[in-house]
């Protein structure tokens, strides 16, 4: 197949008529072609990481489990000496022959003065550059006092990504976390936005300090998120566990909802409180609250796949859930689950009358106690999101 080198501005039609590349992968979906950041916490193990790294890809050795191409890397070093570097690759090859593919440097110009011009030429001088390392990224940066710190980061870095993606090349760049925490792990990375948003690819390691394990979270523009589980052994880390964002979700879900599921799905359609639905099913470990607010939230990767359609409504001052099958009939005018995603609502059924619970009982069954007959669908009402909230 031909691929054709496409003009700045190109139709919609003409685009998808036109064969183009794949993806270049160094490392099969975890680190492409483009500008990357690999950043992590100070004297974490970045560096010898990062060192055994470039030694399997100049030597074309697997990469935690995945099969790499030989390539020519250039490291520059810019935080160690030659002695340093020496030690370092005596203990990682153990004996085994050093990779002529792999070039190392641990001095050179800062951005804008001379450090693209000396990239492009150790990519024409060394073939088949594939990978180039700056360890680390602050010591090439030159802050000029003008304009504001995401516009800086934003040009110094986008600097780089025109040379990666002008010769099809990686240039990771390694750096540094801030030691303020934040729910994104990505937030922690030093410096503004603008970093993350010019690279293509970003991992984040996470380890506690002196720990053998460590966790490296990964996003980009041509991947799927992920997280590998590292240990590490002989300052080699290995991989003993990966798994994609949506893996990562389903293994967030408690089990008393998987359990709760297989019991609706035993006995079909099914009515009746949470409390009742913890009680049958035999969950001892959740709370009605706590069960009907993770339902809401993961009802779309647990009952769902099921089959399993779900609506709520309130009878005698009890809120009712009703589980039912495709086929079944969930009445029109209950509320449907798509209403209440996101919202916790508490179970604090009122005391309930003799006759009211007797109705509940017939209810849940699909019949009246005092006909037989099937019951009446339920009239509900929307629940208020500050009482489900339990305001």
């Amino acid at each position: 197949m031909t691929f054709t080198k496409l003009p700045k501005a190109i139709s919609a039609e003409e685009l998808l008529s036109t064969p183009l590349p794949p993806v270049k992968w160094i490392i099969p979906d975890l680190l492409p072609a483009g500008l990357a950041l690999f950043a992590g916490p100070s004297k974490a193990g970045k560096s010898w990481l990062t060192l055994w790294l470039c030694l399997q890809i100049a030597q074309g050795n697997p990469v935690w489990n995945r099969e790499i191409e030989p390539r020519t890397v250039i490291y520059f070093s810019l935080e160690d000496t030659f002695n340093r570097l020496q030690n370092r690759i005596f203990q990682l090859i153990d004996g085994g022959d050093a990779p002529e593919r792999l070039i190392l440097q641990t001095e050179c110009p800062s951005i804008g003065q001379g450090l693209e011009e000396q990239v492009e030429s150790l990519i024409h001088t060394y073939c088949d550059v594939g990978l180039i390392v700056i360890d680390t990224l602050q010591k090439v940066r030159v802050s000029d006092g003008n304009g504001g710190m995401y516009a800086n980061d934003y040009k110094e870095a986008g600097a780089l990504k025109k040379i990666a993606d002008k010769y099809g090349i990686c240039i990771l760049l390694i750096h540094h976390l801030r030691k303020q925490t934040a729910s994104d792990p990505f937030d922690q990375i030093s410096g503004s936005t603008g970093l993350m948003g010019v690279a293509d690819t970003s991992w984040v390691m996470q380890r506690k300090r002196m720990s053998q394990t460590a966790d490296i979270l990964l996003t980009g523009r041509d991947m799927d998120d992920r997280t590998l589980h590292l240990r590490e052994e002989n300052c080699i880390w290995t991989l003993e566990d990966e798994e994609t964002a949506e893996e990562r979700e389903i293994k967030a879900v408690p089990d008393y909802l998987w359990k709760a599921a297989k019991y609706i799905e035993s006995v079909g359609n099914w009515q009746g409180t949470a409390s009742e639905l913890l009680a049958a099913a035999g969950i001892e470990n959740a709370k009605p609250n706590q069960f009907t607010y993770n339902m809401a939230k993961y009802f779309d990767k647990v009952f769902e796949p099921k089959n399993i359609r779900y609506k709520t409504h309130r009878k005698n001052k009890v809120r009712l859930l009703n589980f039912y099958g495709d086929d079944g009939d969930g009445g029109d005018d209950d509320i449907d689950i798509t209403q209440l995603s996101g919202w916790g609502i508490p179970e604090r059924p009122s005391p309930s009358s003799p006759s009211s619970l007797g109705a509940l009982e017939g209810s849940k069954h699909g019949q009246s106690v005092a006909t037989g007959q099937p019951a009446e669908k339920p009239t509900g009402t929307a629940p208020n999101p500050c009482e489900a909230a339990g305001a």
